[in-house]
């Protein structure tokens, strides 16, 4: 699927001492990562030089390696958000565990300090929608979209858009919009987005992995990024498709066989820095910086 845009890629690092990046977030000149099996926060500044690290809710301190898989909170994504007047980073579990994958971390940059929230009763909201595994999560607006991802056995990856970002709060009233992506390279599912509100488009990676559940790892394969544009528009209707899409290893060959867990955005001059992060599931973490040529 052809474009105006182009990619271009600038810089990649590899960080071994942050594990199972699945999460990442720019806000006010920093980097922040989240792993899935991490018991802490990193964060970046913006050159990608360590800021400091900070021990997750619940996570024993002495604690230096990988939460094991049976327990993890399982943080699949990470987004600013507004809550009570304030900026906050929220982080969600994937939903695809009962009980220990039904929270939230709320993290405040302005006291440095977390919180740790219930999502039981939002992801039962939600279980009626789809075989949960939250992989995706960005404010659009006033509300907050989620990433549903699907798998070999049942392939169908949804964008959930809620009418509060304050899910832990209130009933969401959540809406679900059926993500149709090319299929010319088999099922690939979503692993990230982000909303980029000056043009109203939503970016959002995809990587495909062989396994036919929520809750196991398999080989992994390609990686994509997508972009709807018009998103507040389309993610409202029962189907969506992206309207650019980009097959990373084409944009360079350093993305081969890298599984890219999430994405954020960053104005650049007269164009867009992109950074995007993988876990390939080896313990550590790499970023990626993209400038897109809009």
């Amino acid at each position: 699927m052809a474009g105006k845009i182009q990619l271009t890629l600038t810089h990649h690092q590899h960080f071994p001492g942050i594990p199972s990046a699945s999460g990442l977030a720019f806000y006010k000149e920093h980097y922040y990562i989240v792993g899935d099996d991490a018991t802490r926060l990193f964060i970046l500044h913006a050159d990608l030089t360590p800021a400091n690290q900070l021990l997750i809710p619940g996570s024993d301190p002495a604690a230096t390696g990988r939460i094991p898989k049976p327990v993890k909170k399982d943080w699949e994504s990470l987004s600013t958000i507004q809550t009570n007047g304030r900026t906050a980073l929220l982080a969600l579990g994937s939903g695809s565990l009962s009980p220990h994958r039904e929270a939230a971390l709320l993290f405040f940059p302005d006291t440095q300090s977390m919180e740790i929230k219930d999502l039981r009763s939002f992801y039962r909201q939600l279980s009626g929608m789809a075989e949960l595994n939250i992989e995706a999560a960005t404010e659009i607006g006033d509300c907050l979209l989620l990433g549903n991802r699907g798998h070999l056995g049942l392939p169908e990856n949804l964008l959930v858009l809620t009418d509060t970002q304050e899910i832990w709060q209130q009933p969401a009233k959540p809406h679900s919009c059926l993500l149709r992506l090319p299929g010319e390279a088999g099922f690939s599912g979503i692993s990230g987005m982000a909303w980029y509100p000056e043009k109203d488009w939503l970016f959002f990676t995809t990587s495909a992995e062989e396994t036919a559940s929520t809750y196991d790892d398999g080989k992994i394969g390609e990686s994509r990024i997508g972009i709807i544009k018009n998103a507040t528009t389309a993610v409202r209707q029962p189907e969506a498709a992206p309207d650019e899409w980009f097959l990373l290893e084409k944009v360079h060959p350093v993305f081969k066989g890298q599984k890219i867990e999430s994405i954020c955005l960053r104005e650049e001059g007269d164009g867009l820095e992109i950074t995007l992060v993988a876990d390939n599931d080896d313990g550590g973490s790499h970023l990626f910086r993209l400038r897109a040529t809009l």
